[in-house]
């Protein structure tokens, strides 16, 4: 009765966004944001200095569904449009002039820190330049409790577009040497190749390469609510770490989902599609010493948390010196990077992230590794681009690696364990390949951790093995 009492809440949710005749329209000028309600009945506020959720009391964050769509109605009644409705937080976006009207604080530009390798870069966007304060309008005001604006994020390439074929270095190619190298091809010899397994991708978008059709990989792609078109993909980033995906797990089900604005949104918008696997190739660098999780950070915590609640296996990219987040989340695989040369020398990169986390203490990154390339340009994989995308050199193809490649390879190996058991739970994925990973013992990496025999913080517990990991459950 319960679930049926859920889901008619879901159910009026979409009505408040698809049934207004004089529903506002998104516009690419508009600005993202993450709407939470005030805890009551004994819950809590995911807001409350030093203590974060976590998987196991997530339950104590949820709000009912019936305040979350009466909230959202009330939005979408002041002219701010609705795109998802969950029990932990809405995902809206409205203009400029909107938000400053309805939320009483100025939007202006500010740019945000992306400290790497010791440089710090910054990226701008919209912020509030004051508190926001719950709207002053009636059933609004008592029923909001933060206001949060979304920042695009940081995706983990290190991108160098290059033809697709040359002969000035040693590159990889999908999906044989990245199948080989993984040690999935082993796997896929002996009948498994993530077939019935849904793995879902947030990325920039996902052109139908001609690869694809060619490979015939079963390939689907949606927009989140605050993008547009999901058929291409300017940038290309999408479409190409996409191919290392299926380097190691060519039988999956693949969506992916076209990111707007809002990383959030992005996540709330896969989980919705119910995969058994997530894999992200980007994120935000700002879990330095010294700081604390940011506000605006929170919705998209709650958003990764669920997924995780609800049995999905999700891989984050550490990051290419970054100091990453959320890969440096504890409930997810965090995924760092190793390079193999032409002699099938396998080492610590220094191109990559590995680090202890500032915001969850003991939580060290990277959990495992996946192929990445080396400084100062890691093109390292010829991957596939729409013509014309901005990591297109020659023909369709680019070249280009880091942390990005490295996840959808670990998250390919994760559909294939999927598929032999069903039943496994992401923890459980995660200590299969975290032990039978191949253990790299020379290298450094970006933050100066070296690796060693063992677990250590340059690599994880090393390259993941696709047929050592798959011998444990067959």
């Amino acid at each position: 009765m319960a679930k049926r009492r859920k889901d008619e809440d879901k159910s009026a949710a979409i009505g408040v966004m698809t049934g207004a005749k004089d529903r506002p329209r998104y516009d690419k000028g508009d600005v993202s944001i993450e709407v939470t309600l005030q805890p009551e009945g004994g819950k809590r506020s995911a807001f409350t200095g030093g203590v974060l959720p976590s998987v196991a009391n997530l339950e104590a964050y949820r709000a009912p569904m019936d305040k979350m769509v009466e909230a959202a109605r009330l939005l979408q009644q002041h002219g701010v449009l609705v795109h998802n409705v969950s029990d932990l937080s809405i995902s809206a976006s409205c203009g400029k002039r909107k938000f400053e009207t309805l939320f009483g604080s100025r939007l202006v530009e500010k740019k945000m820190p992306d400290v790497k390798l010791g440089i710090a870069e910054a990226a701008t966007y919209l912020a509030p330049d004051a508190h926001v304060a719950p709207p002053a309008v009636e059933g609004l005001r008592d029923l909001i409790e933060r206001v949060y604006v979304q920042v695009p994020p940081i995706f983990f390439a290190g991108e160098r577009t290059l033809p697709p074929f040359w002969n000035d270095k040693f590159r990889l190619r999908v999906p044989v040497d990245v199948a080989d190298l993984m040690r999935a091809s082993a796997v896929h010899r002996r009948g498994f190749t993530g077939r019935g397994v849904r793995v879902a991708m947030a990325d920039t978008g996902f052109y139908r390469h001609p690869f694809f059709v060619e490979q015939g990989y079963n390939f689907l792609a949606v927009t989140a609510p605050d993008a547009t078109d999901h058929t291409t993909d300017g940038n290309g980033h999408g479409t190409g770490e996409c191919a290392n995906l299926y380097a190691t797990a060519p039988g999956i089900n693949f969506v992916g989902v076209k990111m707007g604005p809002s990383t959030t949104l992005a996540i709330k918008t896969a989980a919705d599609l119910r995969p058994q696997v997530m894999t992200n190739s980007w994120g935000y660098s700002l879990d330095v010493p010294g700081s604390t999780m940011p506000n605006f950070l929170v919705p998209l915590y709650l958003a990764v948390l669920d997924a995780v609640s609800k049995g999905i296996t999700v891989c984050f990219s550490a990051g290419n010196g970054h100091f990453a987040f959320p890969g440096s989340m504890p409930e997810v695989i965090s995924v760092g990077g190793v390079v193999v040369d032409a002699n099938l020398a396998y080492s610590a990169t220094p191109y990559t992230s590995g680090f202890d986390s500032t915001w969850f203490p003991g939580r060290r990154t990277p959990d495992v590794s996946g192929l990445c390339g080396v400084p100062p340009t890691a093109d390292y994989i010829v991957l596939p681009v729409q013509a014309g995308a901005s990591l297109e050199r020659q023909g369709g193809w680019g070249a280009f690696s880091g942390t990005s490649a490295a996840s959808p390879m670990v998250a390919g190996v994760c559909a294939l364990l999927k598929e032999i058991d069903p039943g496994l739970t992401p923890e459980q994925i995660r200590n299969i390949l975290k032990h039978t990973a191949r253990d790299i013992v020379v290298g450094v990496n970006a933050h100066g951790r070296a690796a060693a025999p063992g677990p250590d913080g340059a690599t994880g517990f090393g390259l993941v093995d696709a047929a050592r990991a798959a011998e444990v459950l067959l």
